[in-house]
């Protein structure tokens, strides 16, 4: 297909994203880019719309070369030679929309000022009076930035790197009656550096010499389209970078290898036996010795990191696949353990550490417990498969369901949190609509309509937060921030929503809850120097995902919801979702070991692999020496890699 019908139907996307015959009038006027003094100024029907200036230039000849893309997209690139030698340069492009932002957001990294919550990341665009700064290497689009004015949407981006020397910092600013994306030459971060959970450190601003002749560039990407309701028009900038996205993928093992892996990992690695407990470890760390063992606290979990029940449903299909008797016996085991959890109430015990060491008042959360619920519903019917009759499994999943049905808020909230004898703790946060697939397996079950309007409620509560905030919040249990683990559920409950009753609404649904989480997803492989943990174990950042705003690594956590993003493919016709669910499947199952892998200087167990990867300063504060790769191997990883197997059964082409 030519590039020009590319451009065609891009203006057509973009024109689909006016709604009114006054929108749609404006949207089709062109947008133009002109010199205007030392700047540049793009504007429409004679308004300015943005400007562009450079600041920090003193001994430097400037050039720049302007191109415009499409109908919303303009491509600068600015080539700065020094004419003599500087001893420290600081330049600073500028791009300034003359509007207040009502919503501003530089993926991964700050939704709105991340006021929500209360986690201790840096909070708001300024810090006593000075601009945050940030590496583009915390954006999962080198640079990117974006925020919506009254009438424009504007965002911007960069090209990645290739040296330390084009490295370089962003900035969002937003004030009472502009908004300005600055792009920072060289890398910088201020006036602090947050470095590890809730901690900051002293902030870093290097003096960065240039000989005379040497050169500075920086290709900037901006897209302006209209603003939209309920922050729809960020699609359009995340459709366009994911088309412009260098789509390299590392080197994998194949699926029928790595769903071996997973299940010699469960059985001889994480199997634990302590008491009356008897199911999987939550990881693997190391000791004084380099030797790894089984984390000592806080180490049985049904859901979340430690993934019991997911481990006991695969090992009962590999049972299935292979015949192998120990799977059987160790998924059966797992399950009938964990199901000794349910209460009287309906309620679960998701931590077995509190039966263990008798801690009455240990929380129970809807992450876990939704994980719960929805999974021994197909333990139900898979331990039947292998010839288990276990209805108990069926009765302690609709026992929750029930509790957390009765529980529910008029407003259709469940809750975040509760004490086994049913008192709530907290409701705030995205998290409770965890609850919300269960409770439509329940109503697929039991055709049941009390499930499904409660579901239905609960949904639409978490949805509407999701598309007026501009952001889902609490997923990661370890943190309070917002994140993009709570919009998994989101998508999971629209996709069988829509299988369900059909309605489009739900699929319309789907697709802006997947642009949402496209804010997380790292489209581009960042490049480090020769020695450098990433360099030296070919770790690809392309298709990972970034944790939080509390927590700046990235992991493979998206594998969880690649089956959904296949099947949003499928429904809608849209390529970039099965795409972006291959690049996701080729990240998360990077350096899962073989039994021989070495990494850091000790051989991981066949199976195993580590949960984070810190891809820009985190971590530098928290251990010496420094590694970009963590020694925490903990479950999940290996669980979501073979539910993902088993849930794509006969389709694992699907994952090329």
């Amino acid at each position: 297909m030519t590039t020009s019908i590319w451009q065609r139907i891009h203006q057509i996307v973009i024109c689909a994203f006016t709604l009114g015959l006054s929108v749609s009038v404006m949207a089709v006027q062109p947008l133009k880019l002109q010199k205007h003094g030392e700047g540049l100024t793009i504007t429409r029907n004679s308004q300015s719309v943005a400007t562009l200036s450079v600041t920090g230039t003193n001994g430097l000849s400037q050039k720049v070369k302007t191109t415009m893309l499409d109908s919303a997209t303009f491509q600068i690139t600015y080539h700065f030679k020094a004419k003599q030698y500087i001893d420290s340069t600081r330049i600073e492009v500028r791009l300034t929309h003359p509007q207040k932002s009502s919503f501003w957001m530089i993926p991964s990294v700050s939704y709105n000022g991340n006021h929500w919550g209360k986690g201790l990341e840096p909070k708001g665009a300024s810090e006593n009076g000075e601009w945050r700064t940030y590496s583009y290497r915390r954006t999962p689009i080198p640079g990117a930035m974006y925020s919506e004015g009254e009438q424009y949407a504007i965002a911007s981006w960069s090209t990645t790197p290739q040296t330390d020397h084009e490295d370089f910092a962003i900035s969002l600013q937003p004030e009472d009656l502009r908004t300005t994306h600055a792009y920072i030459w060289p890398e910088e971060e201020m006036p602090t550096c947050y470095a590890s959970r809730d901690r900051f450190t002293k902030g870093i601003r290097p003096a960065r010499p240039l000989q005379k002749g040497q050169q500075v560039s920086l290709t900037l990407y901006l897209h302006i389209v209209p603003t939209q309701p309920e922050h729809t028009a960020m699609q359009s900038f995340l459709h366009y970078a994911w088309q412009k996205a260098d789509k390299q993928l590392a080197h994998i093992y194949s699926p029928e290898r790595l769903w071996e892996f997973g299940i010699a990992y469960a059985k001889n690695s994480l199997w634990a036996e302590e008491g009356p407990y008897k199911g999987f470890s939550i990881g693997l760390n190391l000791t004084a010795d380099g030797s790894w063992k089984q984390r000592s606290g806080w180490k049985y979990e049904i859901g979340w990191c430690g993934q019991n029940a997911s481990y006991a449903i695969s090992l009962l299909h590999d049972y299935l696949k292979t015949g192998n008797r120990e799977s059987l016996d160790k998924g059966m085991t797992t399950l009938d353990t964990w199901s000794k959890c349910a209460l009287p109430n309906g309620l679960f015990i998701v931590n077995y550490d509190n039966l263990l060491y008798h801690k009455p008042e240990g929380a129970i959360d809807a992450c876990n417990l939704g994980v719960a619920a929805l999974n021994y519903f197909e333990a139900f019917d898979v331990a039947e498969k292998c010839g288990q009759q276990r209805p108990e499994y069926e009765h302690l999943a609709y026992g929750i369901c029930n509790f957390v049905m009765d529980d529910q808020q008029e407003n259709g909230c469940y809750a975040k949190g509760w004490k086994p004898n049913g008192e709530c703790i907290y409701r705030e946060g995205t998290v409770g609509c965890f609850l919300v697939p269960a409770m439509i397996e329940a109503y697929r079950r039991s055709h049941n309509a009390l499930y499904l309007s409660s579901a239905q409620k609960a949904y639409r509560h978490y949805l509407t937060e999701l598309k007026e905030q501009g952001f889902t919040t609490a997923g990661a249990l370890d943190t309070w921030c917002i994140d993009k683990e709570s919009s998994i559920a989101l998508l999971r409950s629209a996709m069988r929503f829509h299988q369900i009753t059909g309605e489009k609404a739900y699929l319309d649904d789907a697709v802006a809850i997947s642009y949402y989480l496209s804010t997380w997803l790292w489209h581009y492989n960042e490049v480090y120097p020769v020695g450098d943990n990433f360099t030296e174990y070919h770790y690809h950042t392309f298709g990972a995902t970034s944790v939080s705003v509390q927590h700046h690594h990235l992991d493979p956590y998206a594998l969880y919801w690649v089956p959904e993003w296949i099947e949003l493919s499928r429904r809608t016709g849209d390529r970039q979702w099965k795409e972006k669910a291959a690049a996701i499947w080729n990240n998360g199952n990077q350096l899962v070991s073989d039994g021989t892998l070495m990494i850091n200087d000790h051989l991981r167990p066949l199976g195993s692999q580590n949960e984070a990867y810190f891809e820009c300063r985190w971590g530098f504060a928290s251990q010496e020496p420094f590694h970009r790769i963590n020694d925490w191997l903990v479950a999940w990883p290996g669980a979501f890699r073979l539910e993902t197997l088993r849930r794509l059964e006969g389709k694992w082409d699907l994952l090329k």
